[in-house]
């Protein structure tokens, strides 16, 4: 039963690459802009959809996937669980995280230089889990001498709004700069991170096996998660907090695009440098201690009988001891990191060979990488791509990713513009659409915006 429940909780949780290969750097695309502040842009102003500019959603389990536990291949399921744990590395992780653009717009000021501003709603969950977890809940403590340890035990989740304003400033024809400020307004935050402690089994003296626990220290902090008596949580509530009335931060976003040749283009971006003072409704604890138990001796007195279970209970809250704790604490965002090297080529040409546009090519190369830095886990991605223009209407962008989910990740993204009217849609982890229990992780984005463009 056990390793059922082990298991339905690992797949409901699946269901944080917040690596967006296809949108970074996908030409004439407002949200590009948040990829990276000091992109080129071509816009005379453009506005998005509100609450369709962008919707993203991005998951990821790096253990195993639903079709290593549930494909119909004539193993017996006991069997599948035993290899996906056998198979599971040290300590792998899981995430989701989803975007939402309630507002996105930008215009260029009179000196050229490109405003954007506007405001999303993000949700954003990571948890790492060591493989002696993973054991413990497969095993038991059955294995006399082993121990299990929670040391790289680790967990972050978070309900926040973002408001933000970003400049994008061209310095020369070949270097073009920006940042974004923003403020961070969190409804709840919750993280667990710098645990330690181990958990075995040995042979007993007084009975036949005796547990212990040694050197536990875990630490949970959360804020917005313990409400006061008079908090009610309903859409009010969580919108007040979303919109600055909530545990309040401050961020910012900076990134370039250089071009050292003509057609050569380097760029790069650094994302979410910032952090959030959590005030609201904390509530945080603190487990630490040392537990050793050889069972209950039990004394058969009619005159005298003990509570052996209460005696256990005041032991064990003796030796581990968990501390309250409702101080304020200051939570940093996730860091995200991308870097990008390309090649253009392909120009537009009428029947009369007449170039028809001497500042734009039909096609891009190139190699991206993108990496992000927080308290839970980091990890690296890398990612060729090709960008085509397929009609003067329709742009695309195909990409190949290796990442810690797959080196087999094939994305596509498309742009379409009929007028000032732009839809786009990016999702990678194509190979396993025919599949989707076989993918460990997928990525979607799409959007609407309205967009006019620079008269040429």
């Amino acid at each position: 039963m056990s390793r059922i429940v082990f298991l339905v909780c690992f797949i409901s949780i699946v269901g944080f690459s917040q690596n967006k290969q296809v949108l970074y750097d996908f030409s004439e695309l407002p949200q590009t802009l948040m990829l990276n502040p000091g992109a080129k842009v071509s816009n005379k102003f453009h506005i998005g959809v509100p609450m369709l500019s962008q919707v993203s959603v991005n998951t990821g389990f790096t253990g195993f996937s639903a079709y290593d536990i549930f494909a119909d291949n004539g193993i017996h399921i006991n069997n599948k669980i035993k290899a996906a744990v056998n198979n599971f590395g040290n300590a792998e992780f899981v995430f989701f995280n989803e975007q939402i653009e309630v507002i996105n717009a930008g215009f260029t000021l009179p000196n050229k230089d490109y405003l954007s501003f506007g405001y999303y709603q993000e949700l954003d969950f990571l948890s790492k889990i060591p493989k002696d977890v993973v054991d413990l809940f497969y095993e038991g403590n059955t294995n006399i001498n082993k121990r299990y340890s929670i040391d790289k035990l680790t967990s972050r989740a978070e309900l926040l709004g973002v408001f933000h304003v970003g400049l994008s400033k061209k310095i020369n024809n070949q270097l073009q700069v920006g940042a974004r400020a923003k403020i961070y307004s969190g409804a709840f935050n919750a993280n667990s991170k710098n645990n330690s402690g181990t958990l075995y089994t040995a042979e007993g003296t007084n009975n036949i096996y005796s547990h212990h626990l040694q050197n536990v220290h875990i630490l949970a902090q959360t804020s917005g998660v313990i409400l006061d008596d008079y908090d009610t949580v309903d859409p009010a509530y969580i919108k007040k907090k979303l919109l600055l009335g909530g545990n309040l931060g401050l961020g910012v976003d900076v990134g370039f695009t250089y071009s050292p040749k003509k057609q050569w283009e380097i760029s790069g971006s650094m994302l979410d440098l910032g952090f959030i003072n959590n005030t609201q409704n904390v509530e945080s604890y603190s487990i630490n201690g040392d537990f050793d138990v050889e069972g209950l001796q039990l004394f058969f007195d009619p005159n005298s009988p003990e509570n052996y279970w209460e005696n256990l209970k005041d032991d064990f809250n003796e030796s581990v001891v968990v501390d309250t704790i409702y101080s304020k604490y200051v939570s940093l965002r996730p860091l995200k990191m991308y870097g990008a090297i390309s090649y253009s080529f392909g120009r537009d040409y009428d029947d009369c060979r007449f170039l028809l546009d001497a500042d734009s090519y039909n096609n891009k190369v190139g190699f991206q990488l993108f990496s992000t830095v927080g308290a839970v886990h980091s990890y690296v991605a890398a990612t060729v791509f090709l960008e085509k223009k397929l009609t003067k209407y329709l742009n695309s962008k195909i990409t190949y990713t290796v990442d810690p989910f797959s080196y087999s990740n094939i994305g596509l993204g498309l742009s379409v513009k009929m007028g000032v009217v732009n839809a786009y849609l990016a999702a990678d982890n194509l190979l396993n659409m025919v599949n989707l229990y076989d993918s460990k992780s997928t990525s979607l984005q799409l959007g609407f915006n309205i967009i006019v463009n620079n008269k040429k």
